[in-house]
């Protein structure tokens, strides 16, 4: 059997036929659940185990960590398969981290140092406040988060300040012009980029140096694209420069789950492939593997509805599988219950918790969902919430690392000069600042010029030192250790967990034990990595790590997540909560004001959100949902609407009673509403059926705890509360009355505690 023959006798023949097109320009069209992966990994194994080039000479990025380490893992195995050893690293990697690896040889040819940091969002914000000061704007008329948001724009879109001096036609105020000048100088100043740049300087890096981009045109004969319908300006145009010398360029991905315009990704990419290759190939995978036929059906006959997209059907040849179930519930409340009591019933008979998704528009949901889940003891991660690098404890140890291999991160050098506390307050941090500014040095070394030049008192200055010598014991360390060797001679040296440990709290407890779990990731970085676990190589993964990198399938637990973090992901069951109107799809003014272009990335939102799921989809919606503050009455989402009836259940816990209160404070129902009473037919003529009656029985959330609370002492079940130690959580259950009430609480950490009622000191929320 030949090297074809063996990698291609398992697919199917579209996908056949994409994974043996090897030269020229090559579009695959990869409907949901169509196998690119797979199409991706055989192509790439083709070439090499042919002999057609060597696996150097494949640059292969996509979109994700994860999916760049899936795929390295399946081309190996698929080569060892087929009796071909490779020795050589492959070039698989998302677009930053490519960026990263040409950037760690040849920063210096665009004037940095090696080697240099990476901002990540919050560092990038801290220095444009920076430059804020200095430039005397005014932050409360000037929010920084704008600035941020407009140079990120600009240099997605490729544009360096001077670009914009040199009449572009892309336009920007003459103040953020002037904020961007010298954001860029000072981030010279401190040897770091942030994720923007590292697309853009080797962009510029290229273009400089013609010679240096032939050589890489020359190395990489092969280009392939994961998800090419995400990709935004500037990461067109480096594909543009690295595959004009030889047109062996290979995209794949899908205009239907377009979904992040908002950060760039311009669906004109794809759509328009064939113009900027007039020779390509198109190849179109639309056979779903993942999921039943009555999810396939529902979710194309959804994206039909969209005008920006190619001419594709998907379809399956699995099992119908059980329809779509449309849950109507009276409030936000009401839906998390209805989605955690679902949930527990399959597990009880089994099912593991890892099988189960839910997925919202805005991360704002999540709360009552995580609520109910805790009130039923059912474990499950967030993924897209507070991130763990993003913790104010791991942050401050990272910047001691930083500090350590770049002391010119101001950034870095002043988040932690006071922590913990050594006494150098505000004020001293401010004239040290003013030093860096006016002498153009960095912030660690105008430290140095005031103790040199005796800015400031004795004390001031003995503070700075004592400063100075712990950063420069740091620096001279790093390369004299192994990276978990180093990492805790940071703590040991700093004091930073003794400190802890002095305040005896339960919140300084939680943060030590964030620590060790950081030295337990640098711990398994250095299995995992071996001779390349340096310091600079854990703070580039760390930096670059993505939310759905979060994903930990070793933990079962309920996995929770926006709609956009779930693409590429699949689940046996999903709930897409949330399904109204203004909400999903999300309209920020009247439903007239949203416009096609938006309207359609909503649709693919759903498509997305719906093909995540394998055997049951749930999309669950409320007749009443609190919006800042006020209760606001949405109608269900077109989106449901716009779903054949027949591949629908719908059910509904609102009843009679429900209803008629519901209308005692707002108003008569619509009586064209689809919705009636509680076992009245609903539009198409069947009885609408409730799998949950118990539902019924709960009034409006807020009656619910009224009437609970004249019982209890005026504590309910269910009820938000906060405890000066122990911070924010919900009553688990209540016992005895009067003085000798007894209330147990489940906090955010899913510990539940008890206390006597008339001595907890819990507030209400």
């Amino acid at each position: 059997m030949t090297v074809v023959e063996n990698l291609t006798r398992n697919l199917n023949p579209t996908q056949k036929k994409a994974v043996e097109t090897l030269d020229g320009p090559l579009l695959i069209l990869a409907g949901a659940g169509s196998g690119k992966t797979r199409v991706l990994t055989h192509r790439m194994a083709n070439l090499i185990g042919q002999g057609i080039c060597a696996p150097e000479e494949i640059l292969c990025v996509t979109f994700t960590n994860k999916a760049a380490q899936e795929m390295e893992h399946r081309i190996y195995n698929l080569l060892s398969d087929i009796g071909v050893p490779v020795t050589r690293d492959l070039w698989i990697s998302t677009f930053h981290s490519f960026c990263v690896r040409i950037l760690r040889r040849h920063v210096d040819m665009l004037d940095y140092k090696k080697p240099f940091t990476i901002y990540d969002s919050s560092d990038q914000l801290a220095q444009i406040k920076k430059v804020m000061q200095a430039l005397n704007i005014n932050d409360k008329m000037f929010p920084p988060k704008s600035f941020q948001h407009r140079i990120s724009n600009s240099k997605m879109l490729g544009l360096a300040p001077e670009n914009m001096r040199n009449g572009s036609k892309t336009v920007i105020d003459q103040k953020t012009l002037e904020v961007y000048t010298r954001y860029e100088e000072e981030m010279k100043r401190a040897n770091a980029l942030d994720f923007d740049d590292l697309l853009l300087k080797t962009h510029e890096l290229f273009k400089m140096y013609p010679g240096l981009l032939e050589e890489y045109q020359k190395t990489f004969r092969y280009i392939m694209v994961d998800e090419y319908q995400d990709t935004n300006r500037i990461q067109y145009l480096l594909v543009q420069q690295l595959a004009s010398a030889h047109k062996n360029l290979c995209v794949v991905g899908d205009e239907d789950q377009s979904i992040y315009s908002w950060r760039g990704a311009d669906i004109s990419n794809i759509l328009d492939f064939e113009k900027d290759f007039p020779n390509a190939t198109v190849v179109k995978l639309e056979e779903n593997y993942r999921s039943s036929a009555n999810i396939v059906k529902a979710a194309t006959k959804v994206i039909a509805n969209n005008t920006e997209r190619k001419d594709k059907t998907l379809f399956t040849n699995n099992e119908p599988g059980e329809l779509i179930h449309v849950r109507e519930e009276r409030n936000e409340y009401d839906e998390a219950r209805y989605v955690a009591k679902s949930i527990e019933e399959l597990m009880n008979v089994g099912e593991s918790l890892n099988n189960f998704a839910i997925f919202y528009r805005t991360n704002a949901q999540s709360r009552v969902l995580e609520e109910q889940l805790r009130t039923l003891m059912i474990p499950y991660r967030l993924i897209g919430g507070i991130r763990f690098y993003e913790r104010a404890e791991v942050k401050d140890l990272i910047a001691y690392l930083r500090m350590a291999i770049n002391f010119k991160d101001d950034i870095a050098v002043k988040r932690i000069i006071n922590v913990p506390a050594r006494g150098i307050g505000k004020t001293t941090v401010e004239q040290v600042d003013e030093i860096s500014a006016r002498e153009k040095i960095s912030f660690f070394e105008a430290i140095q010029k005031a103790i040199d030049t005796k800015v400031f008192n004795a004390g001031t200055t003995g503070k700075l030192r004592r400063f100075l010598e712990l950063a420069e014991g740091l620096i001279s360390q790093k390369d004299s250790f192994k990276l978990s060797e180093f990492y805790s001679i940071v703590l040991d040296r700093t004091e930073y967990v003794t400190t802890l440990k002095k305040e005896d709290t339960t919140e300084a407890e939680a943060r030590i034990n964030n620590l060790e779990e950081l030295d337990n990731a640098i711990v398994q970085f250095e299995k995992e990595r071996g001779d390349e676990a340096t310091l600079s190589n854990y703070l580039e993964e760390m930096t670059l790590a993505s939310d759905q990198d979060q994903v930990d399938q070793n933990i079962n637990a309920v996995t929770m997540m926006t709609l956009h973090i779930s693409k590429g992901l699949e689940y046996p069951y999903v709930f897409i909560v949330g399904c109204e109107e203004s909400l999903f799809p999300s309209i920020r003014g009247g439903a007239d004001e949203i416009e096609n272009h938006d309207l359609e990335e909503e649709r693919r939102l759903a498509y997305v959100g719906m093909t995540r799921a394998r055997k049951k989809l749930w999309m669950t919606h409320a007749k009443i949902r609190r919006v800042w503050g006020q209760e606001q009455m949405n109608p269900i989402s077109r989106f449901i609407s716009e779903i054949p009836k027949e591949l629908l259940q719908k059910t509904s816990a609102v009843t009679a009673f429900g209803v008629n209160n519901f209308a005692s404070r707002y108003g008569q129902r619509n009586n064209d509403s689809e919705y009636g009473s509680f076992g009245q037919t609903n539009s198409w003529g069947s009885k609408k059926q409730s799998s949950y009656d118990d539902h019924q029985s709960f009034p409006d959330y807020d009656e619910y705890s009224q009437a609970a609370s004249s019982s209890s002492g005026g504590y309910a079940k269910g009820m938000k509360v906060r405890h000066p130690t122990f911070g924010a959580g919900s009553i688990f259950a209540t016992e005895g009355s009067g003085d000798n009430l007894k209330i147990s609480v489940l906090f955010q950490d899913n510990t539940i505690k008890k206390f006597v009622a008339k001595y907890a000191r819990l507030e209400r929320l």
